[in-house]
């Protein structure tokens, strides 16, 4: 039979969405990281390909399943290079005899988010997850990017990029270059860990994930709730990168002074009060006519509606 596959690839997890040709739900799966530059190409295809065939497994008439149409959105798809290798990890041997070469789109995941959480001609997506982008379109059909550039380059605004900051606050505190912080315990009784000199052998032991780090964002947030300082200047400086990623993006597409859609992506926004909220109040400020789209919970829905336009084509 022929379906429609649409799959959300990000630096923690994936989510994989079936549907009939009509775009009704008929299968989903969560499953493991399939962004490369978290996990690696070989543990990526392996992920993927767990998550679409138990997808599959999961059709009341499996038989001999074909997706008609397909898109994929991979967190960290930023060039020409990146798209050449999530080609590979996509059309590899296992899976590429389900797929239609010729109506298969693979794009980064700030693509399939955007047209999940809005259908207005002016919008951008902020995504603040395991790491962070922004891109946006406006009504003359221009698009525009900014950050996204990964853990080395641009991460600002992200979980990994929240959670560093907690590392490098609890060995400040710790060497008595910084301030006293709750982060210091709150962080190892996270990690279980005895002592901060356990901290180095946790952050750099092999192998290196972006997601290990990112996961500590949480532990940010809550430790901001009991008060403490240094967590609240952390996610505050977040704020401030994320205005700025959004603003350069609002800037190329000119949409300073008019209406647009922002939609939210990614589990740092539910860190509501020391992030998201803060981060409105903010944007309130700065653009007039912006309008909020909370927090999006499903941007694979994004990845099928592209995929059934280009059934279309």
């Amino acid at each position: 039979m022929e379906y429609i596959l649409g799959v959300d690839g990000g630096g923690s997890k994936t989510a994989v969405l079936i549907t009939d040709l009509c775009g009704n739900e008929v299968s989903r799966v969560d499953t493991g990281a399939t962004s490369y530059k978290s996990v690696g190409k070989k543990k990526a295809i392996e992920n993927l390909n767990e998550g679409i065939f138990k997808a599959i497994a999961k059709l009341k008439f499996p038989g001999k399943v074909y997706f008609k149409s397909s898109c994929f959105g991979f967190a960290g798809n930023d060039a020409s290079k990146d798209f050449n290798v999530y080609k590979e990890i996509v059309f590899n041997k296992e899976l590429s005899s389900y797929l239609n070469p010729e109506k298969t789109l693979i794009y980064n995941d700030t693509r399939i988010g955007i047209e999940a959480g809005s259908d207005s001609k002016n919008k951008i997506v902020i995504i603040a997850g395991t790491g962070s982008n922004c891109f946006g379109v406006n009504e003359k059909g221009e698009s525009a990017r900014a950050s996204g550039w990964d853990y080395i380059l641009a991460d600002e605004g992200s979980g990994y990029s929240v959670g560093l900051g907690a590392l490098k606050a609890v060995m400040k505190a710790y060497d008595g270059r910084g301030e006293e912080t709750l982060l210091s315990r709150t962080v190892l009784e996270e990690l279980k860990l005895k002592d901060v000199l356990d901290l180095p052998g946790w952050a750099y032991g092999s192998p290196f994930s972006k997601a290990k780090i990112s996961a500590l964002a949480k532990v940010v947030c809550m430790t901001a709730g009991m008060g403490d300082k240094i967590s609240i200047n952390i996610l505050e400086d977040e704020v401030e990168e994320v205005i700025l990623t959004i603003s350069a993006v609002a800037r190329k597409l000119e949409l300073e002074d008019k209406s647009f859609d922002l939609v939210f992506v990614g589990g740092l926004f539910n860190c509501e009060k020391y992030f998201k909220d803060v981060l409105i109040d903010k944007l309130k400020d700065r653009f007039l006519k912006i309008n909020f789209i909370p927090f999006l919970a499903d941007p694979v829905k994004g990845a099928i509606k592209l995929a059934i336009r280009n059934l279309e084509n």
